[in-house]
């Protein structure tokens, strides 16, 4: 959520200088149809913490992780699944799966990506002891302990889960369990530096980075394991440019000007291109915004125990003024942990308190509290600041680069009593969201960042996730969002919807809710 504002004439200036590394930009003659490239420069809004997908944190990490590893299954258009790494695939049970293994399929220094290639990188995934590492396995495998049994013979994996996991299929979707090759699992330290040639499995490979400012990606010659989409047209880039911009008003500037070719939008930088000639757009939901209490009661956050202030604290913050502040009032209403799109999402609204900062006051005067939000969110940050301040709070604001943001809020809860959580709402698993407000912690091998005990909340979420029928399932995940709502464990916000344009000759998609930057393309 970043949304520096910018004199225009400075903008300009800065888009002018900004230069691209290894660029060979197409640039849009005056019909606004762009010349023949095979490049396409497109933008971060953050520098990659890391280029080994089992620890990717920050969306900037899952991004380059689609492009250079390559995953299990993967979320389709014209169904909710496709095939990637698996041709079949088969769920004896919450707790059995088999996976066939595509034959023909090779890393990029040309190893043969084997079932036991496949084995021995989820075994690297829940064998770390690292908080992306355990995200992405929640994802994957639930909250049990997955076994791997690889055979090489027949071309399958076979995956058992000490515990029922009915969201496996989906989470094998994810781009933090992108199966990395043998290369990259015997040099860790390499693989996190993106200097392992041979650790890719996916069609791109890491060509060239310069810390903190721009990362090319080059497609493999000899990979041939495209999903099996229907909408996706035009040919796929031989070579990608990525720059880091932060600035949404640059980055509309770039785009008008043929700087960059595809750009993410989610304020009013937007309308400058919306039904303009020779740009198009896809639309999706990104993340959801939440406030999380830390209630550890061994941290030192006022907010351990004490429902009536983390109460008075939502009477503090109005949603619609922190969508005007943060997104240009561009977000979506959001009544539950993850975006109102979600299946099993509860929509509850008179769950959630009131906005009555007279009420809030006399409960927070007087209190000191430690807020914790990503780098580069200003405009959020000093929304919920002032808010709080004006209902008589002190306010200790810190805002850390992405990666440090996330070890923080996850590892480090001495460090904070308030945080803005940006959940990602693209995976389409509203369970990842909930678990974030129940069960275990990261220290215990969790995803519960509020560090709350909520054995109610955690048993219904278990029934879902035990559940073999859909209606059942909602059930039991709607009331586990009931009881973190009830218990003010979290506040939702917003749910913010992005936006990728494109200039005349490229395009991107959006399949089944998720923005994949491996089907950029270019159409003309």
């Amino acid at each position: 959520m970043t949304r520096t504002r910018m004199l225009a004439g400075f903008a300009l200036v800065a888009a002018a200088a900004l230069t691209v590394t290894g660029c060979a930009a197409s640039t849009p003659d005056a019909g606004g149809t762009a010349a023949a490239t095979d490049t396409i420069n497109t933008e971060l809004w953050y520098a990659p913490a890391t280029f080994d997908p089992a620890k990717a944190t920050a969306t900037s990490d899952a991004y380059i992780a689609r492009l250079g590893f390559d995953t299990l299954l993967r979320q389709g258009d014209a169904e909710p699944l496709v095939g990637g790494l698996a041709t079949e695939w088969n769920a004896a049970s919450a707790s059995d799966y088999t996976f066939t293994i595509r034959e023909g399929a090779t890393c990029a220094d040309g190893t043969a990506i084997t079932p036991s290639v496949v084995a021995a990188s989820f075994e690297y995934l829940v064998g770390l002891d690292d908080s992306g590492a355990k995200t992405w396995k929640a994802q994957a495998f639930g909250q049990g302990t997955p076994t791997f049994v690889a055979d090489d013979a027949a071309g399958t994996v076979e995956i058992t889960l000490s515990q029922p996991y009915s969201q496996m299929l989906s989470g094998l979707t994810r781009p933090g369990t992108g199966i990395i090759c043998p290369a990259g699992i015997a040099d860790p330290e390499g693989l996190a530096a993106g200097t392992v040639a041979g650790a890719f499995s996916g069609p791109y490979t890491l060509a060239e980075s310069v810390a903190g400012k721009s990362a090319t990606y080059t497609l493999r010659d000899d990979y041939d394991a495209w999903p099996a989409w229907t909408t996706v047209e035009g040919a796929p880039a031989k070579t990608i440019n990525l720059t880091v911009q932060a600035d949404l008003n640059t980055s509309a500037n770039l785009l008008d000007a043929g700087g960059v070719d595809i750009a993410r939008f989610y304020d009013s930088n937007y309308t400058r291109f919306e039904g303009k000639p020779g740009f198009s757009d896809v639309t999706f939901s990104s993340s959801a915004y939440n406030l999380v209490f830390n209630q550890d009661p061994n941290s030192g956050s006022i907010f351990a125990g004490d429902k009536a202030l983390r109460t008075a604290v939502t009477q503090a913050i109005d949603p619609e003024a922190f969508n005007q502040a943060s997104l240009d009032g561009l977000g979506e209403p959001q009544y539950t942990v993850n975006s109102a799109n979600y299946s099993c999402a509860l929509n509850e609204p008179s769950l959630l308190g009131t906005y009555d900062p007279a009420a809030a006051t006399p409960v927070l005067t007087g209190k000191t509290i430690r807020l914790l939000i990503m780098s580069n969110w200003d405009p959020a940050a000093d929304y919920l600041a002032e808010s709080l301040r004006a209902a008589g709070a002190t306010v200790e604001v810190s805002a850390p680069d992405p990666a440090d943001w996330s070890k923080q809020m996850r590892t480090q809860p001495e460090t904070w009593d308030l945080a803005v959580a940006a959940e990602n709402a693209e995976a389409g698993l509203i369970h990842l969201s909930i678990a974030r407000y129940l069960g275990p912690t990261y220290a215990d091998g969790g995803t519960n960042v509020a560090y709350t005990d909520n054995p109610e909340g955690l048993a219904a979420y278990q029934a879902g996730m035990n559940a073999t029928d859909q209606a059942t399932q909602c059930a039991d995940f709607e009331e586990a969002q009931r009881t973190i709502l009830e218990r003010v464990d979290m506040m939702p916000l917003i749910t913010d919807t992005h936006r990728y344009v494109s200039r005349a000759g490229f395009a991107s998609y959006v399949l089944s809710g998720y923005w994949d930057p491996s089907a950029m393309r270019i159409t003309g």
